[in-house]
């Protein structure tokens, strides 16, 4: 190989210049700054976002001011939400009844001839113990069929669950006893005002020549005889919406409570004048002003003040009390019950207890109403039960 290629070469010196060395320096400096401006941005537009994407219950915070905007990441970060209806769920019915549609998935023929009285009992899908107690003993297929003439008929209201099992079982009691009325939704606490929605969406529907419909519980012990008796004497001329009514009850605004109402659900002081959902009692005409005004009324998830308080005021339906009915538990004394429509928190086995002593002819009572309570007041302010608000000294009218 020749020697020469092997010699070392001589390179150029590279100069530095001192300048362009300040330059390089500047320029990664503003990189640098213009990088973490570009973080900071992100990281300010990431907070509403994330908690936007959270469960209902953000937090047990604040409710925000009725000056801020609901759409403030401050309002979004502070309410605790409602679960199953945060602040950016739609509260329009007809997304959720379809009023063009029929929803029904199960759907007996119990209204030809069309009842005096239609009594729709809304049941958990699993209360079946419930269901059958009460075909046992106050709604009864005997008494149903000839004591009172066919003019009473009772349907139980029911909604669907992701339990196979059971919706199967539901199919094979509607096919026993041909008394379910099950509809399109998932049957759960804060869609209670969807399943009231839908009760009114099929009794128009289906049963819309019965003159009354009675809205009650599964835990409720029903006067059937006494209820008769009752609408019988009211004029004939008036719109019927008959219950237990509850005046000036505050929303309850701690998230933690069963009954929470946040800010974004309903904005005022107090609730309209409603009845108890324990059990209330409408004229027909009336069900189908209130399953109209539900459609333009947003949602909200407490049923009784929903049906009865807000699409009643949007219908121009006035609540009216009676003290047959009642939300509070009675003492089991057939002297008691003789003159009380409904009973509320009764289980299974009390439902049988209360059908044997009101059907004992050898009690006795006197000539005087006996009352196991002092009627409860409500007003503005005072302390919780469920989320009607008692007061406890000074004693106001509902009007």
């Amino acid at each position: 190989m020749d020697r020469l290629r092997l010699l070392p070469v001589d390179l150029p010196a590279i100069t530095v210049s001192s300048t362009g060395n300040v330059k390089g320096k500047a320029s990664f400096v503003r990189r640098l700054a213009i990088g973490f401006i570009i973080l900071a941005i992100l990281g300010l537009l990431y907070v509403p976002a994330y908690h936007s994407a959270q469960s209902p219950f953000l937090g047990l915070g604040e409710t925000p001011s009725p000056a801020e905007p609901l759409g403030s990441s401050h309002s979004i970060a502070s309410v605790a939400q409602l679960h199953g209806w945060s602040y950016n769920t739609s509260r329009d019915l007809c997304v959720y009844i379809h009023p063009e549609n029929t929803t029904s998935i199960i759907s007996p023929t119990i209204c030809l001839p069309p009842p005096y009285l239609l009594i729709i009992i809304c049941s958990a899908v699993a209360n079946h113990e419930a269901r059958v107690a009460i075909r046992n003993t106050w709604a009864n297929k005997y008494n149903l069929d000839h004591s009172y003439n066919s003019a009473v008929k009772i349907a139980f209201l029911l909604g669907q669950t992701d339990n196979d099992t059971l919706n199967n079982l539901i199919v094979e009691e509607s096919s026993q006893y041909n008394d379910i009325v099950q509809e399109r939704f998932f049957d759960t606490y804060n869609n209670l005002t969807l399943k009231s929605v839908m009760m009114l969406k099929w009794v128009t529907s289906n049963c819309d020549q019965a003159k009354y419909l009675m809205k009650t519980d599964d835990d409720m012990f029903v006067n059937i005889p006494l209820l008769l008796q009752t609408l019988r004497k009211l004029p004939q001329t008036t719109e019927t919406l008959l219950g237990s009514l509850i005046c000036n009850a505050r929303p309850i605004l701690d998230p933690k409570n069963k009954w929470y109402t946040p800010k974004y659900m309903y904005p005022e002081k107090t609730y309209p004048n409603y009845l108890s959902g324990t059990g209330y009692v409408m004229s027909t005409s009336v069900a189908s002003k209130l399953y109209q005004a539900a459609l333009v009324t947003p949602l909200l998830h407490l049923e009784d003040v929903y049906i009865t308080g807000l699409c009643a005021k949007r219908a121009k339906i006035r609540p009216v009390n009676h003290p047959g009915f009642s939300y509070i538990p009675r003492k089991i004394d057939p002297c008691v019950l003789k003159n009380a429509i409904t009973t509320h928190k009764v289980n299974a086995s009390n439902m049988y207890v209360i059908w044997v002593k009101l059907n004992d002819t050898s009690v006795t009572c006197s000539n005087h109403t006996r009352t196991d309570r002092k009627p409860a007041t409500l007003s503005r302010s005072g302390r919780h039960a469920g989320y009607y608000v008692f007061k406890r000294k000074t004693i106001t009218r509902c009007v």
